[in-house]
């Protein structure tokens, strides 16, 4: 009877010492799981403590941007029914203009001078249609055609100059070689530069711009 009181009281030992070994582990294991949830507490505060600095110091900053800020709105002025003002009008429209009118009365032949320069006088405005008429069409013309003149005029666009005069008026100035042919006969060519005055004038169907010449000087360069 002894053996086996004595061998029931070691599997009743036996099972206290492996109940309480497994508590232990318990508690060992709920302690780390509380340190855990610390931890990741701990770091989630500081992150919520940052993420409040981080937007303070946004709203401050934009407060005062928007309380320093200035909005500069460039707007054109608005162009007038069917007129634009020569400042509005890109610079190589009128070196395109100008280009065309000086072409017309100074690069011919002797047999179409005449329709060249009544091409030329639609390009005009008084008192510059005028004098056109009265020097060019009259006087000149008759001398080209009496002399059976060819001339050829050869512009250098490296020295082409656009001036803006005022907000109205602007002058674009050639400089190049013409040369002159009489009955046949070759001339020494000389270097000449037209200085072409443009405004604009209301637009039409044949003159988009309204783009028109109101002046021309020439004169030689020794």
């Amino acid at each position: 009877m002894n053996k086996p009181s004595q061998k029931i009281q070691k599997q009743v030992k036996q099972i206290i010492d492996d109940t309480s070994f497994r508590e232990a582990r318990t508690e060992n294991d709920t302690v780390r799981v509380w340190e855990n949830y610390r931890e990741q507490a701990l770091l989630w505060r500081g992150l919520a403590l940052l993420q409040i600095l981080v937007t303070s110091i946004a709203i401050i900053a934009a407060i005062f941007f928007y309380s320093n800020q200035e909005i500069n709105l460039n707007v054109p002025a608005k162009p007038l029914p069917g007129y634009y003002p020569a400042g509005e009008i890109p610079q190589t429209e009128f070196i395109s203009v100008a280009n065309d009118f000086v072409n017309l009365i100074s690069t011919y032949q002797y047999k179409i001078a005449a329709r060249q320069f009544n091409e030329a006088s639609n390009y005009l405005v008084e008192p510059m249609l005028s004098r056109f008429e009265t020097d060019m069409l009259n006087t000149e013309l008759n001398l080209i055609v009496q002399t059976q003149r060819t001339q050829l005029y050869f512009p250098n666009n490296e020295k082409t100059i656009f001036q803006a005069i005022d907000q109205n008026n602007v002058s674009v100035t050639f400089i190049g070689e013409q040369v002159r042919f009489i009955a046949g006969r070759e001339y020494e060519g000389q270097e000449i530069k037209h200085t072409v005055y443009l405004t604009t004038v209301p637009r039409n169907k044949f003159n988009p711009y309204g783009i028109v010449v109101t002046n021309l000087e020439l004169s030689k360069i020794k």
